[in-house]
């Protein structure tokens, strides 16, 4: 399995290749601006599942073109958000146009992915995913972070776990829910709620898991509560890069894109922190 966590400033998207056959498992569709667009790096390729684990635009700007430019064989989201739903949600802060692509893509009752466990087949790699409810009462939520869809990814002895934007009220009402701790206990690298921003972190969490490495997917410094690498660190074990170097916490703003190679037996973290313009990607894919 391949797992590449790209650099999308204070956004996210990630592609999961599964063995044996390469499907492709997409999770979240934001991009880099005027540098980087999964619709035009995914040009034209077939991808079994989309997840879209938050519905704020930074998770689904491109949503629109990689529907457009790929074919997307089944959509996983939060269920209990319809369109009035999101219209709701979003009525103080607005839509930007993926957020909208989406609301009209519900609004217009195509069958859509739902449901805990991904029932799709992506080959030797399983998703299994947990989500809190929309409404009003006690342990629901109105608001998009806390309706995140947090998804584990394992492949062998290996678990990626991409929890989109919860927040600690969040993080607790999901934590009860059937099967969560025992999926968390054997996840091996967590991606950092909400890009890293403190009110993502969880104490409860780590009280009897460590993870081997946290990646943090975000753009410089935006939020001044956005300082939580230490925290991170020091709930995590290490690992080691292809450089030969232990390290605990990885960010796309300074490591750039960030790969996670796993074998049978065996992974490991490389890191690229050039990044390929879009003309220079629109001249390869032309050659190809």
């Amino acid at each position: 399995m391949r797992v590449e966590i790209f650099d999308v400033e204070h956004g996210q998207c990630a592609m999961v290749h599964c063995p044996p056959n390469g499907k492709k498992l997409l999770i979240d569709a934001g991009h880099k601006t005027n540098n980087w667009w999964p619709s035009v790096h995914f040009l034209g390729q077939p991808i079994e599942l989309a997840i879209i684990t938050n519905f704020d635009e930074d998770h689904a700007s491109d949503i629109a073109n990689v529907r457009e430019a790929c074919t997307i064989k089944g959509i996983h989201y939060n269920t209990s958000i319809n369109a009035a739903r999101l219209r709701q949600m979003k009525a103080l802060s607005g839509m930007g146009p993926g957020i909208q692509h989406i609301h009209d893509w519900l609004q217009s009752r195509e069958t859509l992915w739902g449901g805990g466990l991904v029932n799709i087949d992506l080959g030797h790699v399983s998703a299994r995913s947990y989500c809190n409810t929309y409404g009003t009462a006690p342990g629901q939520f109105t608001d998009a972070n806390n309706l995140s869809v947090a998804t584990f990814v394992t492949y062998s002895n290996f678990t990626i776990f991409f929890p989109g934007d919860l927040e600690g009220a969040g993080w607790r009402q999901i934590m009860q829910q059937p099967g969560f701790m025992q999926d968390l206990a054997r996840t091996t690298v967590l991606v950092a709620s909400h890009h890293g921003r403190d009110n993502g972190c969880c104490e409860e969490l780590f009280e009897n898991w460590s993870p081997r490495a946290v990646i943090i997917s975000d753009a410089g410094m935006q939020h001044a509560t956005q300082e939580t690498v230490n925290w991170y660190a020091n709930r995590t074990s290490g690992c080691q890069t292809n450089t030969g170097v232990n390290r605990k916490v990885f960010t796309t703003r300074s490591d750039g894109k960030i790969t996670i190679d796993v074998s049978a037996d065996r992974w490991g973290i490389l890191t690229s922190p050039t990044p390929i313009t879009r003309n220079a990607l629109l001249d390869f894919l032309g050659a190809q």
